[in-house]
């Protein structure tokens, strides 16, 4: 019996460890419950009062612009690298608004696109050029430029370089340059069309839709875009969406594609079409001469003009503004490197009885006297070419340049109609009649010659750099992009009926209230939309287009060599 008790309880022990071993193996056998109670117990973590409040903060912090970070959470944003183009950066921010103001303004009158004089309701002092461009007019032209000159400033450093390292880098930067052009420009396009697909499809455009379509009593401005569709189902409205999309990243075929979901981003399939032919011409050039490449792309900009691809030869202009900048630049340091030797001084000996022949003593003033020969050589820069010093004449030149270059820009978009326009109508004569965008013409040219005067004018006394390296052009810049595809959802949205609930706030319509009362409204539903526009323009460049730069820029690092 001893012998049993003893053992009974050792026994137990024994089976108690099999019997738990057996229940962890069977615990272990389901791997199912075991994550059904994390994901209960995470949920309850993540319901908990005080972390429901931080994630809503935490949103809501999202929303917050900019401006309100920095002055009242004292949160600046982070010092963005400053380069000696940044001044174009500026250029581009002030053109978004000029683009914004003209999209705006065209659904209430078709001064936007009629010149001054055309009849005698077009006799406004708005209506005068270069004074129209500011509200008038197509934009995109100076976009492009932009990108084509940007595209080519550093490369041209590359191509001109013999060294198989620098070779090397070419290849390295036309492809990186184009794998992530093609992501930065259609991720965030997607994304935003996405949302406007689920906006439409929600019903929440249904409201404005009656008041948008009705055209002659409400928008009689050059304004008739087909409003997108609102269908029954998720399914049929997202391949409504997939199929718009689709055509967008055609750049195969040269038709212009207008997406309903917003017809202002036509300039994406453009501009990655140009940016495709660009590169195609400098890899053909790649191993040319400098003064050769430059013929040739001139060369070019006329063949794509004669095939009627304004948005190609537009991009090819701003290339040859890099060359001719490049050259020039580099003649100017090889002048100032010159300039800054001493020049030799030598005395010949002379005897006092024989003096030199007159022609003789003159060449002898001449060495005796360097200063002379100096003030010869940075009067003519060793190429004969006479350089102005005269500060008051270099000034008048270069106003004269960008008083042409604005009146060539603010060309009307019916300026080629043949309508009696003083100034216009002589103009739209001399262009050619093959070309199919005559309003691109004269456009063309004037972002040519703003882009040179903008990139040959003097860093330290130029006025212009200095007013588009203004912080303000420089955020505007920053948030151009963004700018350009959140402003179709707020105009839409709200932003093009704010002066009829104005007017009808009155009792009145648009058509019966005086110029005053016109002018004013238009300009009271201007300056909102365009503040509710900057500040998603905002929200969406910092939350949603940075994100996708730095997914392309994993891609990159995960795709490249």
């Amino acid at each position: 019996m001893l012998h049993s008790g003893s053992e009974s309880p050792l026994l137990n022990d024994t089976e108690s460890q099999h019997s738990d071993a057996s229940t962890l193996v069977e615990w272990q056998d389901q791997p199912s419950a075991a994550r059904r109670w994390r994901i209960i117990l995470k949920l309850v973590a993540l319901a908990r009062p005080a972390h429901l409040l931080s994630s809503a903060k935490r949103v809501g912090y999202c929303f917050v612009p900019q401006v309100i970070r920095t002055n009242v959470f004292d949160d600046p944003a982070p010092k963005g690298k400053e380069f000696s183009t940044s001044y174009l950066n500026g250029l581009r921010g002030m053109t978004a608004i000029k683009v914004f103001t003209f999209h705006y303004f065209m659904v209430f009158t078709d001064a936007t696109h009629i010149p001054y004089g055309a009849s005698d309701r077009h006799t406004y002092f708005t209506e005068l050029p270069i004074i129209r461009y500011a509200w008038t007019g197509f934009t995109s032209h100076i976009f492009f430029g932009l990108a084509g000159y940007l595209t080519c400033q550093r490369l041209y450093i590359l191509l001109d370089r013999n060294d198989q390292a620098s070779q090397a880098k070419v290849l390295q930067n036309v492809s990186g340059s184009l794998f992530r052009r093609a992501l930065r420009l259609y991720l965030p396009v997607f994304l935003i069309t996405l949302l406007m697909a689920a906006y439409i499809h929600m019903g929440f455009y249904e409201t404005n839709r009656p008041l948008l379509r009705n055209w002659d009593q409400l928008f009689p401005g050059d304004w008739n875009e087909t409003k997108p569709d609102m269908y029954p189902t998720w399914y049929e409205q997202l391949k409504f969406w997939a199929h718009e999309m689709y055509l967008l990243c055609n750049f195969v075929s040269s038709d212009t594609v207008y997406p309903l979901h917003d017809q202002h981003l036509w300039s994406i399939l453009a501009e990655m079409r140009a940016s495709l032919h660009l590169y195609g011409c400098l890899i053909a050039l790649a191993q040319v001469k400098r003064y050769v490449r430059l013929i040739c792309l001139c060369l070019l900009v006329f063949v794509y003009m004669w095939w009627n691809h304004w948005e190609i030869w537009v991009y090819l202009l701003g290339a040859v503004v890099a060359q001719i900048d490049q050259i020039l630049t580099e003649r100017e340091q090889t002048r100032k490197t010159s300039e800054s030797q001493p020049l030799p001084v030598s005395t010949p000996p002379l005897t006092p009885t024989k003096l030199p022949d007159p022609e003789k003593r003159d060449a002898f003033k001449l060495e005796m006297q360097p200063s002379l020969f100096h003030s010869f050589v940075s009067t003519y820069r060793f190429d004969g070419v006479p350089h102005i010093h005269t500060p008051t004449a270099l000034t008048a030149l270069r106003t004269t340049g960008f008083i042409v270059a604005f009146y060539m820009l603010s060309f009307p978009i019916h300026g080629a109609r043949g309508d009696p326009a003083p100034g216009y109508e002589t103009l739209a004569s001399f262009i050619p009649e093959w070309m199919e965008r005559k309003d691109k013409f004269y456009a063309n040219w004037g972002t040519f010659l703003l882009l040179l005067l903008l990139v040959r004018s003097d860093s330290k006394t130029s006025r212009w750099r200095k007013i588009l390296s203004h912080w303000v052009p420089q955020y505007l810049g920053k948030i151009s992009f963004a700018f350009y595809l959140v402003q179709q959802i707020i105009q839409h949205a709200f932003g093009y009926l704010i002066p009829h609930q104005i007017w009808w706030m009155f009792g009145t319509e648009g058509r019966e209230v005086g110029e005053l009362g016109w002018i004013s409204a238009i300009a009271i539903g201007w300056t909102f939309t365009l503040i509710a526009t900057l500040w998603m323009a905002d929200c969406w460049a910092r939350e949603v287009e940075g994100r996708c730069v730095k997914l392309v820029k994993w891609l990159e690092g995960k795709c490249f060599r």
